[in-house]
């Protein structure tokens, strides 16, 4: 018998992104990675900032948390000690939630030390 983790979930997670407006820059953990909508492929090992920025329109933030995927404990109730030690080993372990980051970004709002006098 497999890891049954590291084969359902491998080590990395598609995570879709999209926003309204469409075409914001998509940051993740300080990387740019494109423009909404897309989909990303991420590491599953660890937590993510996703930054959202377009022109115009506030700075969106969020953070993507790594949680332990049920398919581990599919392991443990196999008696399946190596498969479980693979998978915190790997990272495949966990999942990414929430699973996709969709949002209407908000308005700036206008500077107020540019108004004229």
């Amino acid at each position: 018998m497999t890891n049954c983790s590291t084969v359902l979930n491998t080590t990395t997670q598609d995570v879709e992104i999209q926003s309204v407006p469409a075409n914001a820059k998509i940051t993740i953990d300080g990387k740019k990675f494109g423009t909404t909508p897309q989909v990303v492929n991420i590491d599953r090992g660890s937590n993510h900032i996703i930054k959202l920025d377009l022109d115009g329109y506030e700075v969106y933030e969020t953070q993507l948390t790594k949680k332990i995927s049920s398919w581990f404990w599919v392991n443990a109730l196999n008696g399946f000690i190596p498969g479980m030690a693979i998978d915190m080993f790997t990272g495949s372990m966990y999942k990414l939630l929430p699973e996709g980051v969709s949002v209407e970004l908000t308005p700036a709002k206008p500077d107020a030390s540019k108004k004229s006098k």
